[in-house]
């Protein structure tokens, strides 16, 4: 099942870079974050409880990255 999940989940992020491009690595995190949050939701009945552990430290991961981002975007919003 980690195959299966891992292979949606490249294909996430590739599909996420052809949407992006070289333009905004902002966004394409943020689609990556949005991609493993809903993997690992349809998953949740399939998967193991390792498993599950090992998926939420890439969630705390971009959660923590995602935090970055928006308080970037806030700063200079504010413009300090």
């Amino acid at each position: 099942m980690s195959e299966k999940i891992t292979l949606v989940v490249a294909a996430w992020i590739l599909i996420a870079f052809f949407i992006t491009g070289d333009t905004d690595l902002e966004v394409f995190f943020i689609l990556i974050f949005i991609g493993v949050l809903i993997t690992r939701q349809l998953t949740d009945v399939f998967t193991t409880s390792n498993l599950k552990d090992r998926i939420d430290i890439f969630i705390y991961i971009f959660i923590i990255l995602f935090v970055v981002i928006v308080g970037k975007k806030i700063i200079n919003i504010l413009g300090m």
